[in-house]
């Protein structure tokens, strides 16, 4: 399979939303993968739609996810859910999952696969962070460091065991869901990726590569290893 076909949720009409998802296709295209665009139809006939079209799928950043969906009530701290967009990513998730198509879980996609798992978030983790974690002025550049284990599939792929990373969350997983576990955490010790055990490819992290790609090659190996999983 030359272009395998990736799917990635809709992310919004706003002029913000729009150029978010204009990354993840830009680094998806070159890596080699044709983006297929999915609309948030939260029922069966679309999700089957979707593994039929997609030989993979991109899990993108995007709102907070209701906390109901984790078992806490909202603090007024969380900010404001989409439901349709919980709605129907949750449900392709879990058919994507059954399907064991391979998976990239970005910044609130990686919280998604942590719910989806039994896991918790922590709704805000401004008093608790000692570097700016939610810093979209300084998107496309390194501000605080990470550490890898060297036994992971991310240490692999990126060919190291430290490594410094944007961050545009205010968000962590807290309890981590079954059958995930943490491959690389931040100095404060919040989780920075999650990879699922005995999963074809399963990669999730909680920094945002694509803003990071053009300039730092290393992180486009995260889009890569998705196209080349599709293949």
């Amino acid at each position: 399979m030359l272009y395998p076909t990736i799917g990635i949720p809709f992310m919004g009409t706003g002029i913000f939303r729009r150029y978010d998802q204009y990354q993840y296709t830009r680094c998806l295209q070159r890596a080699g993968a044709t983006v297929q665009t999915l609309a948030l139809h939260a029922f069966s006939g679309a999700v089957d739609a979707a593994l039929e079209k997609c030989d993979g799928f991109l899990f993108p950043g995007g709102p907070d996810i209701q906390p109901e969906r984790y078992g806490q009530d909202r603090l007024p701290s969380c900010r404001e859910p989409e439901p349709a967009r919980d709605d129907f990513e949750f449900l392709l998730l879990g058919a994507a999952l059954a399907a064991q198509k391979p998976l990239l879980c970005i910044g609130r996609g990686m919280q998604l696969l942590n719910v989806a798992f039994g896991g918790t978030l922590m709704q805000d983790i401004r008093l608790k962070q000692e570097y700016q974690h939610s810093d979209f002025w300084h998107r496309t550049s390194a501000t605080h460091p990470i550490d890898l284990d060297p036994d992971s599939l991310l240490s692999d792929l990126l060919d190291t065991d430290t490594l410094s990373v944007n961050s545009l969350h205010h968000q962590a997983v807290d309890e981590v869901g079954e059958g995930l576990w943490i491959p690389a955490d931040s100095p404060e010790g919040f989780a920075e990726a999650l990879e699922l055990e005995d999963y074809p490819f399963c990669l999730a992290v909680q920094w945002r590569p694509e803003y990071m790609a053009g300039r730092t090659p290393v992180q486009q190996r995260l889009f890569q290893a998705l196209t080349d999983a599709c293949r």
